[in-house]
């Protein structure tokens, strides 16, 4: 029996429309018009490439929990493809460390429980959506890991979301990836349509299919049980700053970080760099600190192609 997955994740209103949860500051639920596609394509790629228990173990481990540490050591251990990939990124150029990491357990201790956590969480969904028909995906998660690492850059500066940003700039454009595997040629359709007419992705997909390829990776995650927040993020990352209730939000971080990356001549190989110059926020204090702190766009380039290639590598 097929469930109804955005019914089971989601609120709705009595009009029928669907509003996904959303962080506990914002005030104001995202709403989805309801799709009946929208809902086949989420059951077909929850079926089809289901999240690996260990990431929704791992999911449920909080920073600072008497036992957390422990057991995530012991939950990606028990993995062993798992476990060689954290290894292999835990010995790369991205974090470099000077003396080999052996264990998971010396990659906790000495990387961080945040670190290893995140990395898990993106190899993961990294492995359930390895790549499709129209996206190169070596192209696609390299400027998915650069907006983490620049959402990371902000959370660092103002102290806020520092548990999530880096995962929720990863994972925020799993629903366009999702749909390179299993509705390509949807995809495919609404990039031609958009650059023929001169308009955004999303702008395309609202019109060809009637919602975007963020809902898609919105209610994937909230079926995968991804927090509220982070599927807020997910599901928010291509709309503007300015009309979120909350410019603090995670959501905000991602959005101004994914701007900030095109601006950068970041591109996932769908849009174009942005043409827009970088908000100036990115070039005065604390935000500049933070983002020389961590090299700068050329030094989290190096760093992103280390964290793909490691991430992407088969066991």
């Amino acid at each position: 029996m097929k469930p109804h997955l955005l019914e089971v994740s989601t609120a709705t209103d009595n009009s029928g429309t669907i509003r996904f949860a959303n962080a506990a500051r914002v005030n104001e639920a995202l709403v989805v018009a309801p799709n009946p596609e929208l809902d086949v394509i989420v059951t077909e790629i929850a079926e089809l490439r289901p999240l690996p228990v260990v990431a929704l173990r791992v999911l449920e481990l909080a920073e600072g929990d008497r036992f957390s540490a422990h057991e995530l050591a012991q939950t990606v251990s028990a993995d062993q493809a798992l476990t060689a990939k954290i290894l292999r990124l835990s010995n790369s150029a991205y974090y470099g460390f000077p003396r080999r990491i052996t264990t998971v357990r010396d990659a906790v201790v000495l990387l961080g429980f945040r670190a290893v956590r995140s990395a898990t969480l993106a190899s993961c969904v990294i492995e359930a959506l390895p790549g499709g028909q129209v996206l190169d995906p070596v192209r696609a998660w390299q400027f998915s890991v650069s907006v983490g690492m620049l959402a990371e850059v902000l959370s660092r500066a103002t102290r806020e979301h520092t548990d999530e940003a880096f995962t929720a700039g990863v994972l925020h454009n799993i629903g366009r990836l999702a749909m390179d595997q299993h509705r390509p040629d949807d995809l495919r359709k609404c990039i031609e349509v958009a650059q023929a007419r001169g308009w955004t992705i999303a702008q395309a997909e609202r019109q060809v299919l009637g919602y975007t390829d963020a809902e898609v990776g919105g209610a994937l995650a909230l079926h995968w049980n991804f927090p509220p927040d982070l599927a807020d993020a997910v599901a928010r990352h291509n709309l503007d700053p300015n009309a979120l209730p909350d410019p603090e939000s995670l959501a905000a971080y991602v959005m101004r970080a994914r701007l900030f990356a095109r601006a950068s001549g970041l591109t996932d190989g769908v849009e174009q760099p942005s043409t827009d110059p970088a908000a100036t926020e990115w070039g005065v204090p604390p935000i500049s600190r933070s983002l020389a702190q961590t090299g700068g766009i050329a030094g989290i380039a190096e760093r992103v192609a280390a964290f793909v290639e490691s991430a992407v590598a088969r066991a």
